[in-house]
């Protein structure tokens, strides 16, 4: 009995040493001060290890003051238009997670999103990204970020040093195109900005951009202030960004950046979920149960029944595999719930400019949109046997009808607020 315990001890410390030092790291396109990159003067062999928790080395662990120098030479080329993908390799995925890969040309001062994944990163080595069309010419960062599901809240970081150039992809913006200055900054969190994501799931992105892919097992939105993650950008196509996407001074480490705390208050997801939110309990986990039907991903944070002593609502959101670009369309301000639609009763054009932020617009009572970053998103559809409230609402009602999904009863009214 003995022997047997101390072998399970020494299994279950040797498991827990590797979590701590083996995580993951870009490789393609090789970031700056990288084991994989050819102009490295000074390699970096943590490079998998993550930001620090006070924010002091964002953005790129600090490695872009190589730029200008022999070590912060280009290593790819990616032209306007043309997709690629990015390579992700090491021991310790800590259960995927979400990550983003963004393009920054002042710097690293401002990044602008160009593919967001929702669950699942990276628990495989490549993922594929499209250059925006309209995307400026010239020297610029690639950034890959990852907030993992498993383990410390921590944000990931690597940057390498590329250029954007070649005609042979380059095409005007279509109609399903979201011009570069409309997307949205990168998503900062767990580093003293006050913003943070909750252990053992996959934190969705406040405004991950028109490109994204949602692959989320246990899908839940960041904690606290997360607002400057979110805003677009501004210019035309030359990725600046807004400033926000900087963090602020960090200050003490924010409370709400806890990995026990429940999701306290609704939030907007570029598909959606199946979503139990304990309310009688703020140390409870929620139990989530996705909607797509691709094969879940193996996770040891199995969503569990909740306990008989944790009041819960349900919310009944769709969740489509993979989000179509948004449209370009970019007319005059329109308040929400006011103009033209698109020709689908109550629809707003994606891009349509919007007032009211947070606001949802249900159509027909078979889809819905909401109002973010002062723009219409795109209509997505509910899910089968729901009904929305038609009509443009700070809150979102909808009735389920009889589904085979755990917990859920037959005609149900749920809603939530902005």
């Amino acid at each position: 009995m003995h022997n047997m315990f101390t072998t399970g001890l020494l299994a279950t410390l040797l498991a827990a040493g590797q979590l701590a030092t083996a995580h993951m790291e870009m490789s393609f396109p090789p970031p700056l001060r990288s084991k994989f990159n050819p102009n490295a003067a000074n390699i970096d062999y943590s490079m998998t290890a993550p930001l620090s928790a006070s924010g002091s080395d964002y953005p790129c662990k600090g490695y872009q003051a190589d730029l200008g120098t022999a070590a912060g030479k280009s290593t790819a080329t990616f032209a306007p238009g043309s997709t690629h993908n990015f390579t992700i390799v090491g021991g310790a995925a800590h259960g995927g997670g979400s990550c983003q890969a963004s393009l920054s040309y002042d710097g690293g001062k401002t990044f602008t999103v160009i593919q967001s994944i929702i669950g699942g990163c990276p628990l495989q080595s490549n993922y594929d990204f499209t250059v925006p069309a309209d995307a400026k010419a010239g020297d610029a960062l690639f950034a890959w970020t990852w907030f993992n599901h498993l383990g410390n809240r921590e944000m990931y970081m690597n940057c390498a040093a590329i250029t954007i150039g070649g005609a042979s992809a380059k095409r005007e913006l279509t109609e399903r195109d979201t011009a570069f200055s409309a997307r949205p900054s990168i998503f900062l969190a767990n580093i003293g900005n006050g913003c943070g994501t909750v252990d053992s799931t996959d934190v969705v992105f406040p405004n991950p951009g028109p490109d994204v892919v949602n692959a989320a097992t246990v899908p839940a939105p960041p904690t606290g202030n997360c607002a400057g993650s979110s805003s677009g950008g501004s210019g035309s196509g030359s990725g600046s960004g807004a400033g926000s996407s900087t963090p602020s001074a960090p200050a003490a480490a924010p409370s709400a950046v806890s990995s026990s705390a429940a999701p306290a208050t609704p939030f907007s997801t570029p598909g959606g979920v199946f979503l139990t939110v304990p309310t009688g309990s703020p140390t409870a986990s929620a139990v989530v149960q996705p909607t797509t039907t691709a094969e879940a991903q193996t996770s040891s944070a199995a969503p569990a029944e909740t306990s008989a002593a944790v009041n819960t609502s349900l919310v009944v959101i769709p969740v489509p595999t993979t989000l179509q670009t948004a449209t370009k369309t970019t007319p005059a301000s329109v308040p929400a719930g006011t103009g033209t639609g698109t020709g689908s009763s109550g629809e707003f054009a994606a891009g349509t400019a919007c007032t009211d932020e947070g606001a949802w617009n249900c159509i027909a009572g078979t889809a819905f949109q909401r109002c973010a970053s002062g723009a219409w998103s795109a209509v997505i559809n509910m899910a089968a046997g729901t009904k929305c409230t038609s009509g443009v609402s700070d809150s979102f009602a909808m009735t389920a009808g009889r589904r085979s999904v755990r917990n859920l009863r037959a005609r149900r009214s749920y809603s939530f607020g902005a």
